[in-house]
């Protein structure tokens, strides 16, 4: 195992910084922006794969490559005398899962597919339903664990790596909580910075899956299975929750034991990725962001950075005078029913739009 590295190394340069007034009015006025593509995961080893370009990737995802912290995260994933990246993603896989190397390979790249079948094979239309989705899934630890691949190889976005960096230097407090912790790897990259780290999932087979993934590297951890377990209060200097809280179906109450296990002045690292209702995105439960919005400001967060499609949020008093202008500024502004009106049109007219943009060519 690795020793930790100590906090004062930590690369400062992708920090973000606090969004201006007019980045923020822009940001809540104008539609949310169309989700990323879905599909099959590339092979960076496929020869059919185009090489990853980095001049065209945004400024941040170029610097978080070329970061110390990257490496962090390569060596997070790595095993005791495996040093390549791949091949210990797959071992971890293979030997979890009785599969060979090469059909780890085809799992992770087809992953969705697999995932539909899982999805479809029981109704999911109740909490029950969903609930028994995320405690059997399968397909999701192959997902999860090559896009972190993906990541270390500069093919895909480095959400995990920006995160952690996001945070830099805010405070002394090193308590970590990863909601939604999946296989782990962010939990791995904020222990790799000296945090002491949990990891927290209503998803019983990912939550069995990282601890296996853990005890093979000598990790210490907690785990919080969140059918049976609650989060303690007062605990953490940071949660992260990527990519989770839009699977979530009782959001106001899931928001809330988050600030509650925030400490004063902590942060919740958090995106929200809203789609249209439709069997190519199931398990994302909400197809607008307004109402998360409000529930944070009301719970009592403030966007505090941006970095991507992911947000840091303060932790403060919902009582404060200064969050109470802002609620009452967020309903008259960006989230009262004049404004729900002009988006919902606005999503009609780019619905009748693209629509139009995708019928065939009539040839005369």
């Amino acid at each position: 195992m690795s020793s930790v590295i100590t906090w004062p190394q930590l690369s400062h340069r992708t920090t973000p910084t606090s969004p201006s007034w007019a980045q923020r009015i822009s940001a809540r006025l104008l539609p949310v922006p169309p989700p990323p593509a879905q599909g099959a995961h590339p092979d960076p080893l496929d020869p059919a794969t185009p090489a990853p370009d980095p001049q065209s990737r945004p400024r941040e995802w170029q610097d978080a490559f070329a970061s110390p912290e990257m490496e962090w995260f390569r060596d997070s994933l790595r095993l005791p005398g495996i040093a390549d990246v791949r091949t210990a993603v797959l071992d971890d896989l293979s030997s979890y899962s009785g599969l060979t190397p090469d059909q780890c390979v085809e799992r992770c790249r087809n992953w969705e597919t697999w995932s539909f079948e899982e999805w479809f094979a029981a109704d999911r239309s109740d909490v029950a339903g969903l609930t028994n989705f995320f405690q059997t899934t399968e397909s999701w630890a192959f997902d999860l664990l090559w896009y972190a691949y993906l990541q270390t190889a500069g093919s895909a976005y480095p959400y995990s790596l920006l995160a952690l960096q996001a945070v830099a230097g805010h405070g002394p407090g090193r308590a970590h909580l990863d909601f939604g912790s999946g296989a782990g790897v962010t939990s791995q990259l904020f222990a790799r910075a000296g945090y002491e780290t949990t990891l927290a999932d209503v998803s019983t087979s990912l939550l069995d899956f990282a601890r296996y993934r853990f005890a093979r590297r000598g990790e210490p951890a907690r785990f919080i299975d969140l059918n049976n377990e609650k989060l303690e209060a007062n605990r953490y200097d940071v949660i992260t929750a990527l990519d989770s809280l839009m699977h979530v179906p009782d959001l106001a109450e899931v928001v809330a034991d988050l600030h509650g296990a925030l400490r004063p002045g902590g942060y919740l690292i958090a995106n929200f990725d809203v789609r249209a209702s439709s069997s190519d995105s199931a398990w994302f439960l909400y197809d607008d962001d307004m109402d998360f919005r409000a529930i944070l400001l009301k719970t009592g967060f403030v966007p505090a950075g941006r970095f991507g499609g992911y947000t840091a949020y303060r932790r403060v008093g919902p009582a404060d005078t200064s969050q109470q202008l802002r609620m009452l500024f967020d309903r008259l502004v960006f989230t009262g029913r004049p404004r729900r009106v002009i988006r919902s049109q606005g999503r009609r007219l780019a619905a009748a739009l693209q629509g139009k943009a995708q019928q065939p060519a009539v040839m005369s």
